[in-house]
């Protein structure tokens, strides 16, 4: 049950980070399937596909370690992953004379 609550998280988390780079094209004008325009955008959108590039990694690891370990440690520590995932996102995104 917390496994599941964890993929949950994890698909929230690729939904938002998503719809981000959905707003971010519509602020900035950019229509699909381009990748390039205003670094701002560049930013949303790199954010969103390095993240996004792991979560297969971390849900494989996430279901391996719940099977052979504790799952509420598991858990815990998949949340402390999605957590630093989602600071990650909202710095990259920022502009890096805001930093």
């Amino acid at each position: 049950l917390r496994l599941a609550r964890s993929w949950f998280l994890v698909s929230f988390f690729a939904a938002y980070f998503s719809l981000q780079v959905i707003y971010a094209r519509r602020v900035y004008g950019i229509s699909p399937p381009k990748v390039s325009g205003p670094p701002d955008f560049e930013r949303v959108f790199r954010a969103q596909v390095n993240c996004s590039e792991y979560f297969p990694i971390f849900l494989a690891i996430l279901w391996q370690a719940g099977l052979f370990f504790h799952q509420g440690l598991t858990a815990a520590l998949g949340l402390l992953y999605l957590y630093s995932r989602y600071q990650y996102f909202i710095g990259y995104k920022e502009s890096s004379s805001g930093r």
